[in-house]
């Protein structure tokens, strides 16, 4: 069976974060036991790190932490929905060999942080904890309600 985005949403979403490096992973997992959304966690990791990223290859430091997590959903948005220009990377992903949440979130990684500016040590925890928040959610249904427009070329996400 192949492997798709689909398959990966459709599991349990805690695995998007048990895929991370424990020094990441243990803090992720000890604020989600404390109650707090997956959502409330991407902005109080964002708030805690956001100014020390410029140092991981941002060309300046982050001014307002907010926009900045909002511009990486707009990256995963725009990888996720079909936007041409992560077209090869989301090919490659999804091809006939599979996948796991850990190569999910290095691929997509490494294909946004140059639109942002960073490193993508530095957003992967981001990324799977926007990932872990989609859960269980259609893909088309969860591009269609993002803020955007849909992007040229979405994705037809019927499994």
């Amino acid at each position: 069976m192949t492997t798709t985005i689909y398959t990966l949403l459709d599991d349990d979403p805690i695995k998007w974060v048990q895929g991370l490096p424990e020094y990441q992973r243990v803090t992720i997992e000890k604020l989600l036991a404390s109650g707090s959304s997956f959502d409330d966690v991407a902005q109080a990791w964002i708030s805690a790190s956001a100014e020390n990223t410029y140092r991981f290859a941002a060309t300046s430091q982050v001014g307002n932490k907010g926009a900045f997590l909002e511009n990486l959903r707009k990256e995963i948005r725009a990888f996720l929905c079909g936007d041409k220009k992560y077209k090869k990377e989301r090919d490659g992903l999804f091809g006939k060999k599979g996948v796991a949440q850990t190569y999910v979130i290095s691929a997509m990684a490494v294909a946004i942080a140059p639109y942002l500016g960073v490193a993508s040590a530095v957003i992967s925890p981001l990324i799977a904890l926007v990932l872990a928040s989609i859960g269980k959610v259609a893909l088309n249904a969860w591009c269609a309600a993002q803020h955007e427009a849909p992007s040229e070329g979405q994705l037809d996400a019927t499994p």
